[in-house]
């Protein structure tokens, strides 16, 4: 009897010649969707096909790349290092035609970067960018997860590192971050506050994180007042954010006193949004900003283009947004 594909097939005779590419986009559909059935319906062939696709594959390598359960399709560890491999180069491949073909379309960068991020400091920016490239379309992938730029087909991710963790291979330091007490000119106006000493924060509405997010332990009002020196701060009330550009967004309408982050911070003083009462209280979280480039598409010459642009504007530091 024939040996099934699913069963180890490590005995086989490994051929030496080079595989079919066209097995390799099935497998490829099959793996991502761990289903045959799927993987049919999305390359426009049928089930039959893609298992043959698949099997014709398990025999060039030698090796099981699937088990077969009921209604249930898994990966071997070979399966595994083989998809991720060809998810990565099957992805380069498409993205290289689609500029070919497209000849004079717009060029696209994808960036990665976390919801705040783009919503503070990047998207604000971005008509510079465009005026200075405007062949040049940015498409922001704002979710708050570690994203596997050559897996995704991301170009760019800027990331914010916690404190004591190794940056990523070839990542560039963008800054350090810093926090500070910040306010709208606007509430000390409606309160009839003067703010003289640290103390004085407490006749004012305070805007905290939520103790549950990540980031809270290293820029709370706890940590802030330790490193200052100064007693804990209670305010006259206190409204808890779960996102920090809920946070910041609220200090420019007056709402409370927020610790607001670099680079942020600067930008929004720089602008006129937001003052900062106590200058020499400003403390260092120990997070870092960094730009991670995908090394499939870092050459590209718009990927350079947004790379070096955004090193340049950390490096050219805060100023008036309009």
């Amino acid at each position: 009897m024939p040996k099934h594909p699913s069963q180890p097939t490590s005995s086989r005779p490994r051929r030496k010649r080079p595989i079919q590419l066209q097995a390799l986009r099935g497998f490829e559909s099959a793996a991502r969707h761990r289903s045959f059935t799927l993987a049919a319906a999305e390359l426009k062939l049928t089930q039959s096909s893609i298992s043959r696709q698949v099997a014709a594959l398990e025999a060039d390598v030698g090796l099981a790349l699937f088990t077969r359960h009921t209604r249930a399709l898994r990966l071997t560890p070979a399966g595994e290092r083989l998809f991720l491999s060809v998810q990565q180069a099957l992805a380069a491949i498409d993205r290289t035609v689609d500029e070919v073909r497209g000849g004079g379309a717009a060029r696209r960068v994808t960036v990665a970067t976390y919801a705040s991020f783009a919503s503070l400091w990047l998207v604000p920016r971005l008509a510079e960018f465009q005026r200075l490239h405007p062949g040049i379309e940015i498409r922001i992938d704002a979710a708050d997860r570690l994203v596997d730029l050559e897996a995704e087909g991301v170009d760019i991710a800027l990331r914010w590192l916690r404190p004591n963790l190794p940056p990523p291979a070839n990542a560039v330091l963008l800054g350090k971050e810093e926090f500070n007490v910040a306010c709208s000119p606007r509430l000390l106006q409606t309160a009839g506050v003067t703010l003289k000493s640290p103390s004085d924060l407490d006749q004012l509405p305070v805007l905290a994180m939520d103790e549950s997010v990540p980031s809270a332990p290293y820029s709370s009002w706890d940590k802030w007042c330790s490193l200052a020196g100064i007693a804990p701060i209670e305010g006259v009330a206190r409204l808890v954010f779960t996102y920090v550009d809920q946070s910041v967004q609220a200090a420019v309408r007056g709402q409370g006193v927020a610790l607001v982050r670099t680079p942020f911070l600067d930008d929004l003083v720089a602008s006129n949004d937001l003052i900062v009462p106590f200058p020499q209280l400003r403390k260092p979280t120990g997070f870092r900003y960094f730009l991670v480039d995908n090394p499939l598409r870092r050459d590209l010459p718009h990927v350079a283009a947004f790379r070096d642009w955004v090193i340049a504007e950390f490096k050219r530091g805060p100023h008036r947004i309009t």
